[in-house]
């Protein structure tokens, strides 16, 4: 079978290598699956350069999201599992969810601890299921960390990226007036298309000021923030007294600046997201909420780019560039 290594830390097309391989045999508590797609994610690129830490062997297969079929199951695996259809999470991280582990889904055929392989609801497809792992369950504990938004405007930056698509499809479901930020029209479509009440475009004049036309001085509940070292300044100001924040990344500073005091007095809560060390509770909820609205045909992730095996390098240098509208997955 065919599978993509990781060698080294640095360039995509350094790095990374296309590899003829036995096919793995699951262990104990473990899934063999035959993988139809792998999702590409921001992570995966940034543990791959050596952004996230050095390499844990010579080779590791790379990615942790993927969907496709369980072939075979290990001791202590039910045998009706063998045909169900899913998705998968985690499974490049190790158990703590803080360090690279030594399993992979950008292969034909992947080992899963069985735990990891969710069962993939109808009508979703292999590569709707590629995109859940990391975007959307990052989006479900973003917006839900703070507890239910149903009847709270809930304001999702970055709009139009993975994550924040799906925050907007996920809190419209949940019954929230949802507000998305983004930085073009043709991002503002997007969001729109996914469910979002308002768009503000943050290019064609201050977020602040659009924010406080829109919903007032601390109109706002909750916040899912893509940059929270741009957004903190706001915070005082657009969120309501006991408001929430629940911020998965910070590119535009690694080390922002807390304005404590402002925020103490409007007792406002701020949760920082890492999706692989969240607690197994959230995990179980995430992974609920997103079956049922997959079912439901409420949950639609958005593909951008598709990429053959043979074509890892080119996938991670789309997702590094930062310029797709929405996810990228190899398709096989």
């Amino acid at each position: 079978m065919k599978a993509v290594f990781n060698i080294s830390r640095g360039t995509a097309r350094d790095t990374l290598v296309l590899r003829e391989v036995d096919r793995p045999v699951p262990g104990p508590g473990e899934v063999l699956i035959q993988m139809r797609a792998s999702g590409v994610n921001p992570s995966d690129v940034k543990l791959r350069s050596g952004a996230q830490g050095p390499m844990i062997a010579d080779q590791v297969l790379v990615h942790n999201d993927g969907a496709g079929v369980i072939e075979a199951v290990g001791e202590g695996v039910g045998p009706a599992r063998i045909g169900q259809r899913v998705w998968t999470y985690n499974v490049n991280r190790s158990a703590d969810g803080l360090g690279q582990g030594r399993l992979g889904t950008a292969a034909e055929y992947a080992i899963a601890p069985a735990h990891l392989a969710v069962e993939l609801p109808e009508p979703a497809g292999f590569e709707a299921g590629a995109c859940l792992g990391v975007p959307a369950m990052t989006a479900h504990r973003a917006l839900m960390c703070a507890g239910p938004v149903a009847g709270k405007t809930v304001l999702v930056t970055g709009g139009a990226g993975a994550v924040g698509h799906a925050a907007i499809q996920i809190a419209k479901a949940k019954g929230a007036r949802v507000i998305a930020t983004v930085s073009s029209e043709t991002k503002a479509e997007m969001a729109r298309e996914a469910g979002a009440h308002e768009v503000l475009n943050y290019k064609s004049a201050p977020l602040l000021d659009q924010l406080l036309a829109l919903v007032g001085n601390g109109g706002i509940q909750h916040v899912v923030d893509v940059d929270i070292a741009a957004h903190m300044p706001l915070y005082p100001q657009i969120l309501c007294l006991n408001g929430s924040v629940g911020a998965y990344a910070s590119a535009s500073n690694l080390t922002p600046a807390l304005p404590f005091y402002p925020l103490a007095f409007r007792n406002i809560h701020v949760q920082p997201v890492f999706v692989y060390s969240m607690s197994d509770q959230a995990k179980a909820e995430a992974i609920a909420d997103i079956n049922a609205l997959l079912a439901a045909g409420q949950l639609v992730p958005r593909i951008d780019r598709r990429f053959a095996l043979a074509e890892i390098a080119a996938a991670h240098e789309a997702v590094e560039a930062g310029t797709l509208l929405g996810n990228a997955v190899l398709a096989f």
